[in-house]
């Protein structure tokens, strides 16, 4: 198939991924008894600005320490830059997501702005460490909506369903990072791969996986878990002060077992920045927790507003441009 064809028919699918869940979403919504248009608007006041001056500062302080343990991961392999040097990247990464179609645009970015800043040899290690970064966020945000489905909602029959997709999720993410890690069951996957994938692509997949192993450090782990851990929660305290910001009066352990699944099919490169899907199943969702539709549908939109505007700084960065900084050490 030719490259463009194929390109436009990856957008056609995205587009309809988009707009069919978008639709019922929409549908679920004007189909409450006495709905009018002024009902969203009613949803805001006066006591709205400080929650939502609380979800910027949570999403903010959450890109510094995101920033952080990126930093991390691509000085273990070798490539050192300033923490102020790579936060300007990041945020022009969060641009990117936000404002280009789909949802791994930005990583893309970083990862070519990483090349850079520190040269041909550093594609490889950006690579890894911003795939690493955003497997290991939504590894964190599965082990929360287990750790709260076992404290809270185990023993509820309408929400102990939800349980089993995340134990699934978290069973793969186990599995995942056993066979980046362990070279026994790297090279067994190597070998599987050898027999679907072309050669030239399977070479990229054992160097990558050998680029995983410059992680296999207890330190490391202990720095970028405690960095997960902080990270992510205010990301989902980002949630729960919208909800509060349009008068959800809900406990956080509802947020902090809902919104990690709500994470994960947004990250799937499925549909075009992860509307449609997000909001369908955010508002299946809040619904078992009595959020009425269009309240549910509006927290994840104002949530992305917080980051559209947050990521404005990304823009200016992006406009702005600057010299590249050279990083002190380069690792092949």
């Amino acid at each position: 198939m030719d490259a463009r064809l194929k390109q436009h028919a990856v957008f056609a699918v995205k587009l309809v991924v988009t707009l069919v869940p978008a639709y019922f979403v929409y549908k679920n919504i004007v189909s409450a008894p006495d709905w009018d248009v002024g009902d969203l608007f009613r949803l805001f006041s006066v006591d709205s600005v400080k929650p939502f001056v609380l979800a910027l500062v949570c999403l903010a302080v959450s890109n510094f320490t995101a920033c952080l343990q990126w930093k991390l991961l691509l000085e273990r392999q070798g490539v050192h830059l300033t923490y102020g040097r790579l936060l300007k990247l990041y945020y022009v990464g969060l641009f990117f997501n936000n404002f280009m179609p789909g949802n791994v645009g930005g990583d893309v970015k970083k990862v070519y702005d990483i090349r850079m800043q520190g040269g041909q040899d550093s594609v490889g290690a950006g690579f890894t460490a911003t795939v690493f970064d955003r497997l290991y966020g939504l590894f964190f945000v599965t082990i929360f909506t287990l750790a709260m489905g076992a404290l809270f909602f185990a023993y509820d029959d309408a929400q102990r369903a939800f349980l089993w997709p995340s134990v699934w999720i978290f069973l793969g993410f186990c599995t995942m990072f056993a066979a980046l890690f362990s070279r026994r069951l790297g090279n067994l996957c190597c070998l599987a791969m050898s027999k679907v994938l072309p050669g030239r692509v399977q070479e990229r997949v054992i160097h990558m996986f050998n680029r995983f192993r410059d992680f296999r450090s207890v330190k490391l782990w202990i720095q970028i878990s405690l960095l997960s851990v902080a990270t992510q929660s205010l990301r989902i305290l980002v949630h729960y002060f919208c909800g509060i910001a349009v008068g959800v009066a809900l406990s956080i352990s509802w947020y902090f077992y809902y919104i990690p699944l709500v994470a994960i099919v947004s990250a799937l490169p499925i549909s075009i920045g992860g509307f449609g899907p997000r909001e369908f199943l955010a508002q299946s969702l809040f619904a078992r927790a009595g959020v009425a539709s269009l309240e549910s549908v509006v927290i994840q939109l104002l949530a992305y507003f917080v980051s559209l505007l947050l990521s404005l700084f990304g823009a200016f960065a992006f406009l702005l441009g600057g010299k590249p900084e050279k990083a002190l050490d380069k690792a092949g």
